[in-house]
């Protein structure tokens, strides 16, 4: 028990996004980018998939999903401007899991990543619930609203 704590507790420094719903976008942490990418199929699709997990009331993102029918996809981009890696979504937008996870929508927000396996062993990404409602904001954050004032 204290153990998992302890092990969550060490991902969650390692494995996070920022979500910013000005914009409905989501930057990896650069280790979450590496673990992508590392396990990323060879010459696969940079697409993501979206989703809610009704289990636990939260929302995960799936890279080498295999989805065929047309589906609303999110494509994992370079923004050189920032020199960070992420992807817009739409469906669930940012604004819709904030709302869901009790959040302010009023700036970006850096949440914990959850590694997870599906039944058929495919890797998926789950963004956590913070433990306190109140939201932190990122550092990235902070500097960019000094540079506004």
């Amino acid at each position: 028990m204290i153990f998992s704590k302890l092990l969550h507790m060490w991902q969650s420094l390692r494995y996070y996004v920022i979500a910013d719903p000005a914009d409905n976008s989501i930057t990896l942490s650069k280790r979450l980018f590496q673990h992508i990418r590392d396990n990323a199929k060879e010459g696969g699709d940079t697409s993501v998939f979206m989703f809610r997990i009704p289990v636990t009331a939260t929302f995960g993102f799936m890279p080498n999903h295999g989805i065929t029918e047309p589906a609303q996809l999110c494509q994992i981009q370079y923004n050189g401007k920032c020199r960070c890696v992420g992807f817009e979504t739409l469906c669930p937008s940012v604004g819709r899991i904030f709302y869901e996870y009790g959040l302010p929508a009023l700036r970006p927000v850096k949440l914990s990543v959850s590694i997870k396996r599906t039944p058929q062993g495919k890797v998926y990404y789950q963004i956590d619930v913070p433990p306190s409602k109140q939201s932190h904001p990122c550092k990235a954050s902070s500097a960019t609203r000094a540079k506004r004032t």
